[in-house]
């Protein structure tokens, strides 16, 4: 099981308080692959051509995560990528 298999399952059975960028961009190296970016802004987006077809992606199938003080992802994001991965998972699309 990689690391960010691990994550996901931490992640799915508790939502920390603040998670380490370095932890979230695992995650999205692993889920969302070629899909994020950062650019050197305060702020991840995911864009995923197969999250259009749900109603709290669209109509880009993006999802924004901002880094607090470039460090750390709040919870409240970290539930909402857990979230977006099970969707994909229960509908057929690895993303």
């Amino acid at each position: 099981m990689g690391k960010a298999q691990k994550l996901f399952d931490k992640w799915s059975e508790y939502v920390p308080r603040e998670a380490r960028l370095q932890e979230v961009k695992t995650f999205l190296d692993t889920y969302f692959p070629q899909m994020w970016g950062q650019d050197g802004t305060s702020h991840i987006v995911v864009r995923c051509e197969a999250l259009k077809a749900f109603p709290d992606y669209q109509p880009y199938g993006e999802l924004s995560v901002p880094v607090k003080g470039g460090q750390k992802v709040k919870g409240h994001y970290i539930k909402r990528l857990v979230t977006a991965v099970r969707l994909l998972e229960a509908s057929g699309d690895t993303g």
